[in-house]
């Protein structure tokens, strides 16, 4: 019986330590946050965000940002790096930017075409009751 005891106890340990990272890093808060913008689900989207950006921004005016954002603008990719010190952290992620070219033509005289890049941004967090939190509202995942 002792040794049931002893074994439960020690599977209990390993389980709970195999699962303390699941979902806490910086950069699975960043892939949630681009997976739950692209869901529509921005009242999850708002839970990722930071005590002190939830100070100073209510959910309905979270939902309004939310939904005035030009969803042209850019085109999340993926990941590439996360810089972690202490209780504050970086991620890089790769986006596809928009932007407008206008050219000249003497068939049309002026064309407008979009023009795309990939570029890398960066997006700060902060870590809040062993979670991942964004500081500011990022664009670049929208």
């Amino acid at each position: 019986m002792k040794k049931v005891i002893i074994a439960t106890m020690m599977l209990a340990v390993i389980l709970t330590a195999g699962c303390a990272g699941i979902g806490s890093s910086p950069a699975k808060t960043v892939e949630s946050f681009a997976l739950q913008f692209d869901e529509g689900n921005y009242d999850s989207c708002y839970t990722l965000m930071s005590s002190d950006y939830k100070g100073e921004t209510d959910l309905a005016g979270f939902v309004g940002i939310c939904k005035d954002v030009n969803p042209d603008k850019y085109e999340f990719i993926e990941v590439t790096k996360e810089y972690i010190d202490e209780d504050t952290s970086v991620v890089d992620v790769l986006v596809n930017e928009s932007s407008v070219a206008i050219k000249f033509s003497l068939k049309n005289f002026i064309e407008v075409e979009p023009e795309f890049e990939e570029v890398t941004k960066q997006i700060e967090l902060v870590k809040q009751e062993d979670e991942w939190k964004i500081t500011e509202f990022p664009y670049v995942l929208t």
